[in-house]
């Protein structure tokens, strides 16, 4: 089209030339139809260069989501949330053309780090208070960028079955990194069995704000991925969503578990990007996938021990 206005308005102003100077013979003529020449080559040159720049702007507004549409990797653990991703995101992801490549990490601190050095792109299967803690520990710039359906944290049974039955002195096991051993501690105070100092932020929680403890509970820290092979030894043990989905635990053996309404924010799993790529296009594709009709439906078939995030209510 702009081509044509302006060859077109190029032929008048040639044929006003003409007839502003009448009949002067060809050379006149001549020079007119030289001008169109050269004018309409102008147009043609002008609309190359044009339609070349927007097709380098159409390349660099997609090629950021282009790179990710061909891979993205994450961690993959057999991991109540890593199986609800694969089950119930991916397929969105795969249709919309993300290729997922699973990565096989273990540790949990590996994890993180493999993801600060976009050895992985991202994964489901941290809390915020956890990202936050290995933020300032390791000085990396990890993002939480979504809250997803999180398995609580339970306390199972161990040599007793039953909360009635504690007594004295009883020992409890609980995960030993800082932000589950505050959960713990919230757990355990609002069962009413400790008091915690009211001073002190719930996400920080340690064994020394503890107040009131009038069974003289005996608690010892350790790896949360080894809690579940040795419950016999303790009374109690509380494990995080993952160390019973892991051991093969129903959660509904749960004799007490943090509830929808009194689940800290901080403590829903999260999706965790590397920081400096939160704002990238694909991380928003997989948030989309999250919050979209079809994920939502697809929870309603899944188990009610998932605490849900708002998005997802």
């Amino acid at each position: 089209m702009k081509k044509s206005v302006k060859f077109v308005t190029a032929l008048l102003t040639a044929a006003i030339l003409a007839s502003l100077t009448g009949c002067s013979g060809s050379t006149d003529t001549e020079t007119a139809v030289a001008g169109t020449e050269e004018a309409e080559e102008t147009v043609e040159t002008e609309s190359v260069e044009e339609a070349e720049e927007e097709t380098e702007e159409a390349e660099e507004e997609t090629s950021g989501i282009s790179e990710y549409a061909r891979e993205l990797k994450y961690r993959r653990m057999p991991t109540a949330t890593s199986d609800l991703f694969e089950a119930g995101i991916a397929p969105i992801l795969e249709r919309e053309g993300y290729t997922l490549t699973p990565v096989e990490i273990t540790d949990s601190i590996q994890r993180e780090i493999a993801l600060s050095e976009d050895e992985i792109d991202f994964h489901v299967d941290s809390h915020a208070a956890y990202v936050a803690s290995f933020n300032e520990s390791y000085d990396t710039d990890l993002a939480p960028v979504l809250p997803i359906p999180t398995v609580p944290t339970g306390i199972y049974s161990g040599s007793k079955d039953d909360l009635a039955d504690i007594e004295e002195g009883d020992a409890i096991a609980f995960p030993s990194d800082a932000s589950n051993e505050a959960r713990s501690l919230l757990l355990l105070s609002t069962l009413g069995l400790i008091t915690m100092d009211e001073d002190v932020e719930q996400t920080q929680y340690t064994l020394a704000d503890i107040v009131e403890n009038p069974y003289n509970l005996e608690f010892t820290e350790m790896d949360g991925s080894t809690i579940p092979s040795v419950r016999e030894d303790f009374a109690y043990v509380i494990l995080r969503g993952s160390d019973a989905y892991n051991a093969g635990i129903d959660f509904a053996t749960a004799l007490a578990a943090e509830s929808q309404d009194a689940i800290l924010e901080d403590n829903l799993m999260e999706l965790v990007v590397n920081g400096t790529h939160k704002d990238e296009g694909w991380v928003q594709d997989i948030i989309d996938a999250y919050q979209s009709e079809e994920f939502k439906e697809f929870m309603e078939t899944q188990s009610d021990f998932w605490i849900l995030p708002d998005y997802l209510q």
